[in-house]
């Protein structure tokens, strides 16, 4: 397997979907469910790479928030066509196109593109992360009160944010401040490009942290589950830091 071939067709693929977004300044909404939005430009986004990537992979499967999985096979591309999708609508830049390439469960090659903003985040399994081409690491912060994080607030999973919302207000305390961006893959990102130094969300699914995973851990950073729990691609819920922060902010929050 080429992982560098796997990441320039992931690159490709997010660049012309990026352009189709940013021509589109109409489109339909639906609702998927209670505050979850789906607009045509997701699913035009989704068959757009798929098309691209099948072109170049014939042999390989594939799992699109928009169109779920198909046939599983030893090579999977993983893919969220608008991670953010509220932002789009809302015309906030703070919008992804996330790409990841997984072999038999292992992810070995990510795109984050945030076509609004023109920056293309891309890691390869071993070889470094990268923004815009130029090597990524995550931060040197060491002291939780000079730490700035990224949230969620839950709101599509009313039980669990009412057990996570009143921690957030004893954490808010302990840290410099939070940052709310409604994008999983950019949240991951900017941990790994040293902007955050952390970020924690559950109840994510794969195609939303895949290649936001990945490009945090070859940037030096950690990512798990949240504490007790397995790793944030089986469970969905993610927790990102640093490395030097981790247990902190681990150790700071519960589902429980």
């Amino acid at each position: 397997m080429d992982r560098q071939a796997k990441l320039g067709a992931a690159r490709e693929a997010a660049l012309k979907a990026g352009a189709m977004l940013l021509e589109r300044h109409s489109f339909h909404i639906e609702n998927k469910a209670a505050k979850d939005f789906v607009t045509d430009m997701d699913k035009a986004s989704e068959r757009m790479i798929i098309s691209s990537l099948r072109e170049r992979f014939p042999e390989d499967g594939f799992l699109g928030e928009e169109t779920g999985v198909g046939e599983k096979k030893d090579g999977m591309w993983i893919i969220d066509p608008i991670d953010g999708t509220t932002n789009f609508i809302k015309n906030i830049p703070l919008y992804t196109i996330s790409i990841a390439y997984m072999y038999r469960g292992e992810i070995e090659a990510g795109v984050v593109y945030a076509p609004a903003l023109n920056e293309m985040f891309t890691a390869v399994k071993g070889g470094g992360a990268f923004l815009n081409g130029h090597p990524i690491h995550v931060s040197d912060v060491d002291q939780p009160i000079q730490s700035v994080a990224a949230v969620s607030f839950v709101h599509r999973e009313p039980e669990v944010a009412r057990k996570v919302l009143p921690q957030l207000g004893e954490l808010v305390l302990k840290v410099n401040d939070f940052r709310r961006t409604g994008s999983a893959a950019f949240d991951l990102s900017c941990v790994a490009c040293g902007r955050l130094e952390a970020f924690f969300e559950p109840c994510l699914h794969i195609y939303d942290i895949a290649a936001g995973v990945l490009m945090v851990r070859e940037a030096g950073g950690r990512v798990t589950g949240w504490k007790n729990g397995p790793d944030c691609l089986i469970s969905g819920h993610v927790m990102a830091s640093n490395g030097l922060l981790h247990e902190f902010f681990l150790n700071s929050l519960s589902l429980e």
